[in-house]
């Protein structure tokens, strides 16, 4: 269907300010199909932390210390995940009330008193770690860690 030419009149004139070499280059580059960026992901294949271990590790520290604050827990954290993983088993130590938080100031410091027994084992919960699937025969199931 063809533009109306009362309407077609009303449109200026096309005027392209550069040679044909310059706009079959400027075509060429526009038409070329561009590589995809590269985004990197390796901040998602960190490895897993237990939960479980660093319940452990707490325990062991904190019977050793007594009483300590949550920033020299943390301190030799490789990453964030352990952070969190030492976190979690704060909560659950808690839950099985075997420590106790103090905080005098709200966002202030977290302290964090050793209230459970000098020896013996302490139930680590393992209810936030991931189970990891080994490899697989084909004729077995998988197993769980």
């Amino acid at each position: 269907m063809a533009l109306d030419p009362s309407l077609a009149a009303l449109l200026p004139e096309v005027l392209i300010g550069v040679g044909a070499q310059r706009f079959a280059a400027i075509a060429e580059r526009v038409l070329t199909p561009k590589t995809p960026p590269l985004v990197s992901i390796e901040h998602l294949h960190l490895p897993l932390v237990s939960v479980a271990e660093e319940s452990r590790w707490v325990v062991e520290t904190l019977r050793k210390h007594t009483s300590m604050n949550f920033r020299t827990l943390v301190a030799d954290a490789e990453t964030t995940l352990v952070v969190v993983a030492r976190f979690l088993a704060l909560l659950d130590l808690y839950r099985q009330g075997a420590l106790r938080f103090d905080q005098v100031v709200a966002l202030g410091e977290l302290q964090i008193r050793w209230t459970g027994s000098a020896s013996g084992e302490i139930s680590a919960g393992d209810e936030f770690d991931i189970p990891v699937v080994l490899e697989q025969d084909e004729t077995e199931e998988p197993t769980n860690v």
